[in-house]
């Protein structure tokens, strides 16, 4: 019976938890400083590359202009390969001279047959007017001195193959061949670039495309020289990668410079949405 009054006793007593009683906690004043009480949200990810601000963050490259694999046009042995990686280069220099003593020879054999064809049909001519030949002894003559200056000109066009010549000016950046190697027809022979017209390359979203034209300012900062250079865009991809939703971009640097070179690489700042 007593232990039944204690009980009864305590249900009476108004619970509280650290130090408001329960009716304080269910009344309405309390509600409403529950529900005003703000619970603070993530910030929003910034996802680099696409159009939440008026400045684009992307990662570019420097590329050469112009490069080219310089390869073989015939078989033989090379005669002559004085350049040596990283050595600069004229347009129009000899690259490459092969041993083309045979070509050479064949060059002189193909003088030699037109020469006598040529006064072979010079007679024939001659011997025409005095009606000594018939037209048809003068009309193969001639056809025969047609061909042989074909094959002048053939062997001519293999001497030139014996010498490569720089297509345009720049530097050595791989060399593939060795001199007195013997190489044949399209093997690799050197790797060549133009250091000195480079383009800025980069990835830019495919939303920015509509602010995006050539004449665009924009600067990129290069990693391995620490140094940040103003640049424009002179060109745009014709297409959009699908898969990335990204475009591609080409820009030159307006600074001159002379410690850029392919390959560096680094970060670029582009106004947006101006």
């Amino acid at each position: 019976m007593r232990k039944k009054l204690v009980v009864s006793v305590l249900a009476l007593i108004p619970l509280s938890i650290n130090g408001v009683s329960a009716e304080t906690t269910n009344s309405p004043e309390a509600i409403v400083s529950e529900a005003a009480v703000e619970i603070p949200t993530a910030a929003p990810e910034q996802v680099v590359g696409k159009i939440k601000e008026d400045v684009l963050h992307l990662r570019a490259q420097l590329k050469a202009r112009q490069s080219t694999l310089i390869s073989s046009e015939m078989g033989g042995r090379i005669s002559q390969l004085k350049l040596r990686d990283g050595e600069r280069f004229s347009n129009d220099q000899t690259l490459v001279e092969f041993n083309c003593a045979v070509e050479d020879a064949q060059l002189n054999k193909a003088k030699a047959t037109l020469e006598k064809k040529n006064k072979t049909y010079e007679v024939n001519q001659r011997l025409a007017e005095l009606k000594s030949i018939s037209t048809l002894e003068v009309s193969v003559a001639k056809t025969e001195a047609d061909e042989a200056k074909a094959d002048v000109n053939v062997a001519q066009a293999v001497m030139q193959r014996c010498a490569i010549h720089a297509p345009f000016s720049g530097k050595v950046v791989e060399l593939l061949a060795r001199p007195y190697q013997s190489v044949r027809p399209g093997d690799p022979l050197l790797e060549i670039i133009d250091d000195k017209n480079l383009e800025v390359e980069f990835m830019a979203p495919s939303d920015a495309t509509p602010h995006l034209k050539p004449g665009k300012r924009f600067h990129v900062t290069l990693d391995e020289i620490g140094k940040t250079y103003n640049a424009e865009i002179i060109r745009i991809s014709g297409k959009v990668d699908a898969v990335s939703q990204t475009i591609k971009v080409y820009g030159r640097i307006t600074d001159k410079s002379a410690e850029l070179l392919p390959g560096m690489s680094g970060a670029i700042d582009l106004a947006a949405l101006k």
